[in-house]
């Protein structure tokens, strides 16, 4: 019984896929009766009572996404207070969140923002730790709920464990190893337990079935995936070390041709100030001049692994370092699986953030520093904090519904990225602004080649209204196309036989619709044996 609930995708873990059932099941408007009950995976033998929040099913499974992002960005306000005053922390919350690739994934029923924000929630009870042992068990707890979200979760301890032996790097001085400390033990002991606990897949077979989990991720197939030109599906040899160095590249040049620029400009000062920073002595009733604080010790305390950091200071720049650093330096090595996308070191985006804050305090305090007027220098903050988040507002809100493939202003925008030979898109999710013509045009034969879209989605599409119920769909595959007669193709460097297979086809080059965003195309669609429509340009 569990395994025939359980048993299908079990390379992915439980807790987003839960939350995102019991959303639909309790917000969506139920219209599962009549013509589109046989599209459910489940049989469904009568009208569901519900909440009805959400008109359509998909809204519904992607409602516990868009709550978590929402906490994803309280959390890095209030991880950033721990440094910086509210204004600079409210900045590195807005920062966070108008990033074009992250608000993409932030909406959508996956686990690329979700882990994102446990990484942040995992990070926020280790710093807490070090002063707090209820927070040492608190970490146990999330860590758990991370590994039940994605497997990133793996590599947390790696990078907690880094800064954790930095901060305490004056006991190797002294020939005595560092404490273990409780938040450590806890992510140990109580980590797999609520693991175990929110994955009933596990029951069964705990140790065997981890085992396979683990293989598979470990084992991964690689993606195909474009960055400068070239399409990555397997490692480069060892012996071609500019293909190596070239694929070593990627994460770090992604962020800095995706992120938007001001946010880029913001965390250069940070990391510079941070990088500068100096714990000063100064006395109990004056406030500390530095504009960092990492929780300097208080006299007279001791640690122990309760509390494993009261007698050091916590390092904050060492922490917000590995935390960016260590997703991306994983990606880059030449053992790990191609997966592609800036999704696979999302993770590091809420900790550059945070560093984004920093320097948005510092520049904050150097120009109020120039003001005479006590008026404007009690005005000028907020309105800074203003004026340096719209830039990145306003890129996000440009790249929408195509963050995918945004690129900011340094890669020359959508444009510049497909010039640059970047990556645009993947797994067909740009085909949602052609829904309405492909309605319009849809051929008699009802024979639709609907090349990446899964056929999961195009059914999906059906029970939230985009497209009419019996939609066709030839099914994947190259011979297929010769069998339709209304086909898209979804721009991706190794999709590019699938243009010519249409050609061939439908004895025509000229497409009979194309969506692009700002100038780049994302989806051609071809239509069989009638003349090409005038074509209009779809919005975004």
């Amino acid at each position: 019984m569990v395994d025939s609930f359980w048993g299908d995708n079990h390379e992915h873990p439980p807790l987003m896929k839960t939350l995102y059932g019991l959303s639909w099941r309790l917000f969506h408007r139920c219209t599962c009766v009549g013509a589109k009950q046989g599209l459910h995976p489940i049989a469904i033998h009568g009208k569901h009572r519900t909440l009805p929040l959400f008109a359509r099913e998909s809204t519904a499974f992607r409602f516990p996404a868009i709550l978590l992002a929402g906490l994803g960005a309280a959390l890095v306000y209030w991880f950033a207070r721990r440094w910086v005053g509210p204004l600079a922390a409210a900045g590195a919350a807005v920062l966070s969140v108008a990033q074009p690739h992250y608000f993409f994934h932030a909406q959508i029923s996956c686990f690329d923002a979700p882990i994102t924000v446990m990484v942040v929630l995992v990070a926020l009870a280790y710093w807490k730790s070090l002063r707090s042992p209820r927070w040492g068990v608190l970490c146990g707890v999330f860590y758990g709920m991370a590994l039940a979200t994605k497997h990133n979760a793996w590599l947390i301890p790696c990078f907690l464990l880094v800064h954790y032996l930095w901060m305490r790097r004056g006991d190797f001085r002294r020939f005595r190893p560092p404490r273990v400390p409780l938040a450590f033990v806890s992510m140990a002991a109580l980590g797999p337990l609520v693991l175990l606990a929110l994955w009933p897949w596990l029951w069964h077979a705990p140790v065997a079935r981890s085992r396979e989990w683990i293989q598979r991720h470990a084992q991964h197939e690689h993606y195909n995936f474009e960055y400068l030109g070239k399409n990555w599906n397997l490692p480069p040899p060892t012996s071609q070390h500019s293909r190596w160095l070239l694929r070593a590249t990627f994460p770090f040049v992604s962020t800095v041709v995706t992120v938007p620029v001001t946010t880029l400009a913001l965390a250069a000062a940070g990391a510079v100030v941070l990088a500068r920073r100096r714990r000063k002595d100064a006395p109990a009733d004056q406030a500390p001049t530095d504009l960092v604080q990492g929780e300097p010790p208080q006299p007279g305390e001791r640690a122990s692994w309760l509390r494993p950091g009261a007698d050091v200071d916590l390092a904050p720049g060492m922490f917000l370092a590995v935390q960016i650093l260590g997703p991306m330096a994983v990606l880059a090595l030449p053992s790990t699986p191609i997966f592609g996308g800036v999704k696979h070191f999302m993770p590091a985006m809420p900790f550059l953030s945070m560093v984004a804050g920093v320097g948005l305090a510092w520049l904050t305090r150097q120009l109020v520093s120039l003001a005479k007027p006590a008026g404007l220098r009690r005005v000028l903050p907020p309105v800074l904090a203003v004026l340096l988040c719209l830039p990145a507002v306003a890129e996000t809100q440009r790249s929408h519904p195509d963050g995918l493939g945004h690129y900011n202003l340094l890669a020359g925008g959508f444009a510049g990225g497909a010039s640059l030979g970047m990556n645009r898109q993947f797994w067909g999710y740009s085909v949602l602004p052609v829904l309405p013509w492909m309605v319009a045009h849809r051929p008699p034969s009802n024979r639709i080649y609907w090349h990446d879209v899964l056929h999961d989605a195009v059914v999906m599409y059906a029970r939230d209204g985009r497209l009419p119920v019996g939609t066709g769909d030839v099914g994947v595959g190259e011979p297929l196309v010769a069998q339709s007669d209304l086909g898209l193709v979804i721009l991706e460097k190794h999709f590019a036989v699938y243009e010519y297979l249409h050609w061939t086809a439908y004895q025509t080059t000229r497409p009979a619709q194309v969506y692009a965003h700002e100038g780049v195309p994302f989806v051609v669609v071809y239509q069989r044996g009638a003349p090409p429509p005038r074509q209009e340009p779809l919005p975004p």
